[in-house]
């Protein structure tokens, strides 16, 4: 008898589904070229608890990202859309101003937390006061951990109030970036698609 161990199947949700989930989204992804790369949208409560769990420490903190990824087809390869629904900050890690080390705990505490549709997409950190960018060490991290098409990582300076945003093995900027503020109705593209490498973010403050 042969065995051959077969990959886990991904919950990749089909593009259809985001008309009746997030209508905002399907009418930005409807105003791009089908090359134009991964939409990166992030849902008010995710991009807050990020936050508040990064303040304006002088250590650097981090954790995981979970949410949905909708694709053409039902391979990685083909997503283009990435909506973040939650954040699990990292609660037992080991940090400096340049370096943080975070344990094994967060990724239980994600599964945890898994919805149906739900996937680990990605993780986030702070570069306090270094600016946000991805480091040597951050790429290493990326490509051993997070390197679906999909998986995103995201680089937050709260002291400067910059954010940056990678996507990837390769840690590519992504096609774009929206954000879902609190009380509003939907997550809405901005009047500009293309995303510079740091984005402005006074929402760190």
């Amino acid at each position: 008898m042969r065995w051959t161990e077969r990959p886990a199947r991904l919950p990749l949700l089909p593009l259809a589904a985001l008309e009746a989930r997030a209508p905002g989204l399907a009418v930005w992804l409807a105003g791009l070229a089908s090359e134009a790369g991964l939409l990166v949208a992030v849902e008010a409560a995710a991009r807050e608890t990020a936050l508040a769990h990064l303040g304006r420490h002088e250590d650097e903190r981090g954790g995981l990202l979970l949410g949905e990824v909708y694709a053409a087809e039902q391979d990685p390869a083909t997503s283009r859309v990435l909506r973040i629904t939650q954040a699990v900050p990292a609660e037992d890690y080991a940090a400096t101003g340049v370096s943080l080390r975070m344990a094994s705990g967060v990724w239980e505490a994600a599964r945890a937390r898994l919805g149906q549709d739900e996937l680990v997409v990605g993780w986030f950190h702070s570069h306090p006061g270094l600016g946000a960018f991805f480091s040597a060490a951050d790429r290493r991290t990326q490509r051993a951990f997070f390197a679906h098409p999909y998986s995103a990582g995201w680089v937050v300076d709260p002291l400067r109030g910059e954010s940056a945003w990678f996507i990837g093995a390769d840690a590519a900027p992504p096609a774009g970036v929206a954000h879902r503020t609190a009380g509003d109705g939907g997550i809405h593209p901005p009047p500009d698609i293309e995303v510079p490498d740091t984005e402005s973010f006074p929402g760190c403050t």
